[in-house]
């Protein structure tokens, strides 16, 4: 069984959204792939080769999508229960040996964008966190080796 995909009412709404426009431009990639077939023959019409490589795209797309949008379990950042790290959460970190704090907040990663503090609950921290209880330390293997950080507060990300 694949795993949930965690998202905000909103973000579920904005992938619908995108499969919907998807689906919408099927109909001029259909006319793209028709046209180009007036260029004669197929296995050196470079046109309909690309027609059919944006079309295989299109579906290769709206198919990914349709395959996350069972799999998606809704949260609410304002009702994310703070007792330990979950997806919803907001954490204040400690990172050793330098003592400097980051914060992040925990959500799915189809609303993770780590510019902005919001990190994915599959990434190698944002996984490592889940279920730590403020004073908890945990060590977690990254690319660039192994971070150490001790959980400094929970709150909800809203």
């Amino acid at each position: 069984m694949e795993n949930t995909i965690y998202a905000t009412a909103e973000g579920k709404k904005k992938l619908e959204q995108k499969r919907e426009e998807l689906i919408s431009r099927r109909t001029g990639v259909s006319k793209q792939i028709s046209e180009s077939r007036e260029f004669g023959d197929l296995k050196e019409n470079a046109e309909y080769a690309a027609a059919r490589e944006a079309q295989n795209n299109l579906e290769m797309e709206i198919d990914g999508i349709e395959a996350m949008l069972p799999r998606i379990k809704i949260f609410s950042y304002a009702r994310a229960n703070t007792d330990a790290v979950n997806v919803g959460t907001r954490v204040k970190l400690e990172v050793f040996p330098n003592k400097k704090t980051v914060e992040y907040v925990i959500t799915g990663t189809l609303e993770s964008d780590i510019s902005k503090g919001f990190l994915s609950n599959e990434s190698p921290i944002g996984s490592a966190l889940l279920g730590r209880k403020k004073g908890d330390e945990v060590e977690v293997k990254i690319p660039a080796g192994k971070m150490r950080y001790k959980v400094l507060s929970i709150t909800n990300g809203a």
